[in-house]
């Protein structure tokens, strides 16, 4: 019986080590898609609803999601820039939201409901500038 609890952890162990070492790859590989698009539509509205309703830890959890999914973003424009794509408005942009989702934080950590809330607004109001010039149809 010891022998066997002995290859189990074994088998366990080498399994874990080769999926870890073949989920980076994937990890550093997340592309922008409609998917992702679609989750930051989502986590906005939910932010500015958890805002409204002066739910703290809910919206700052958006926040923080937020901002973790535009640095996403900003990887695919620094991409597209680097291979001579016109998107350097978009960079920018998503740069800016970046910079807005940190704020909420600071916002919501300080009970400041009102200023994260005009912040959340000039949050949307950029990501409706770059689909107006960005999105796919």
């Amino acid at each position: 019986m010891r022998n066997f609890v002995v290859a189990l952890r074994f088998t366990v162990l080498f399994f874990g080590i080769n999926l870890l070492s073949i989920s980076a790859p994937f990890a550093e590989e997340v592309e922008m898609d409609m998917d992702l698009m679609q989750t930051i539509e989502s986590t906005n509205d939910n932010l500015s609803s958890n805002i409204s309703l002066e739910n703290a830890e809910s919206a700052k959890a958006d926040a923080q999601t937020l901002n973790e999914l535009f640095a996403v973003v900003e990887e695919h424009y620094k991409k597209e820039v680097a291979a001579g794509n016109d998107v350097a408005e978009a960079l920018d942009l998503t740069k800016k939201s970046i910079k807005f989702s940190s704020e909420i934080i600071t916002f919501l950590d300080q009970k400041d409901f009102e200023s994260a809330a005009n912040t959340a607004t000039d949050l949307a109001r950029t990501c409706k500038t770059c689909h107006n010039f960005y999105k796919e149809d």
